[in-house]
């Protein structure tokens, strides 16, 4: 029996094959009328086998409400009519809530979007792969990047393999697996195609159950997204986005055009270096973190984009945070981050918004009139720190934060209340978020809310520096708290 990478390496060749017959039917009648037929063909060969490799690793997803009353169909005998339950494994159970999801770990570990997973307190999950069901758990969930990872009981799977979504153009053809109107439950996974039409596509607002837009929900609101014009129903979220080699590129959404539309816009989340660090951190049962800058910016002029220039103003910086240490001013005129140019706000959002805590950002300031051709340019790299993400969504990880003596810790700036601080902490102290009620740190008279500052002589900027200072110590532990921003106190936390 052939292994499984084997057989997509097969198919592959197969795929080679099929394009190198394009090509050369293409060159060899460039002075003659082409054989339009061989060309065709060719084509549906690489998308036959494009889609071949890849819809092993595509499955479908039902979710359903822990709740809800078993469902049931008729069955008409001579004597009458009975009803029998249906549970949701069985192949007749149709769905009122379903998706798409790609295996990314033959051990059962499964992708999709937030959207399809919905309530977590009030939801069961089953999963179809090839016909066979399986019931579903959250093992993680990102709602600032609208991902989430489920885990199956499930083994030698066939994960899909990565492609890069950061190279897409527009006009490159595409393909999309996925699970319209909840029929993959058979083991088999739809197809359609398309081209590429856009990229760095925001998402619409999301909507409220008033109907009315909520904002910026998720970093995709600020324009991250790949858009296409193949078709994508609604049981495509969760699903892929190939190219022609059968990579994946990019994972299909449900987003709509507008807060009104009934149709999805075409949406998908791209590939790329930072989508696959947010997929590993999820498999390892986290919630990922995502970067802090500490400034509002707000466009350009108009007379200022009109000339060509481009940028966003500084229109505060906040004491205590990564961008007072760098040494950014109000009225910097922030043009580029790590090479990547800033049209507006929604672009520095979206390039500091994707970092992880910790990461080096460089900065190109323009410091005074952006139009002032004798402006002081400046480079200058920045420390960021961890994001509040301010959702309704609250995110869910099975592998807990690390706790010390009944303590728990957080980056300052992940706390709710950083900003509103009149007396601000230092960006790089650390927040109590959790603590045990009679915990030795408890008993220490630490709660939730006081700003860690050193662990005895040593001073602690990320949680886990906090872990270890703390990790060996069998002794008592001095820990310097601040409460108000000014007033530092040691605590002494016994074992």
């Amino acid at each position: 029996m052939k292994s499984p990478m084997i057989a997509v390496s097969s198919l592959r060749l197969r795929l080679y094959a099929s394009l190198g017959l394009a090509i050369f039917c293409l060159t060899r009648e460039l002075a003659a009328e082409p054989d339009t037929t061989l060309i065709e063909n060719a084509l549906q060969d690489t998308l036959v086998n494009a889609v071949a490799i890849s819809e092993k690793s595509v499955v479908a997803i039902a979710r359903v409400r822990k709740d809800a009353q078993e469902p049931s169909i008729a069955l008409r005998f001579p004597f009458g009519v009975a009803r029998q339950s249906l549970d949701p494994t069985s192949p007749d159970f149709v769905p009122s809530d379903f998706g798409s999801g790609v295996i990314v770990d033959e051990s059962g570990y499964i992708l999709t979007t937030l959207p399809v997973i919905g309530d977590v307190v009030q939801s069961k999950y089953y999963v179809w792969h090839q016909k066979r069901p399986f019931v579903a758990s959250v093992v993680a969930t990102a709602p600032w990047y609208d991902l989430a990872i489920l885990k199956i009981d499930a083994q030698r799977l066939v994960p899909i393999e990565f492609g890069d979504g950061a190279r897409t153009k527009k006009g490159q053809l595409v393909l999309a697996l996925g699970n319209p109107a909840a029929i993959a439950r058979d083991g088999k996974v739809s197809a359609s195609w398309g081209i590429i039409s856009n990229v760095a596509r925001r998402a619409p607002p999301t909507v409220s159950r008033s109907n009315e837009p909520l904002g910026r929900e998720t970093l995709h609101h600020y324009g991250t997204l790949i858009q296409t014009d193949a078709k994508l129903d609604f049981g495509y979220s969760g699903g892929a986005l190939l190219n022609l080699q059968g990579q994946m590129i990019g994972l299909t959404t449900s987003y709509t055009g507008s807060i009104h539309a009934e149709t999805a816009a075409g949406l998908a989340i791209p590939v790329d270096d930072d989508f696959r660090r947010i997929v590993n951190t999820l498999k390892s049962g986290k919630t990922p973190e995502f970067g802090f800058l500490g400034v509002g910016p707000e466009t350009l002029s108009i007379m200022h984009r009109q000339q060509g220039y481009h940028g966003v103003r500084l229109v505060s910086v906040m004491d205590g945070t990564p961008a007072a240490r760098a040494g950014l001013r109000v009225d910097d005129v922030v043009t580029h981050i790590n090479d990547a140019p800033l049209f507006d706000e929604s672009d520095l959002f979206w390039r500091i918004g994707i970092l992880s805590p910790g990461m080096t950002a460089n900065l190109r300031v323009v410091r005074g009139d952006v139009a002032d051709p004798n402006a002081a340019v400046l480079e200058t790299s920045v420390t960021v720190t961890k994001k509040y993400v301010n959702t309704a969504r609250q995110p869910i990880a099975t592998s807990e934060m690390p706790m010390w003596r009944g303590l728990t810790v957080d980056y300052a700036t992940a706390s709710p209340t950083f900003a509103q601080l009149v007396e601000r902490p230092p960006a790089d102290s650390l927040c109590v978020v959790d603590v045990v009620p009679d915990s030795p740190s408890w008993r220490a008279g630490l709660r939730v809310g006081n700003f860690i500052t050193h662990v005895d002589d040593s001073k602690v900027t990320t949680p886990t520096e906090f872990a270890m200072f703390v990790a060996n110590s069998s002794d008592a532990v001095t820990v310097h708290v601040t409460a108000n921003g000014k007033d530092v106190t040691p605590l002494t936390v016994s074992p």
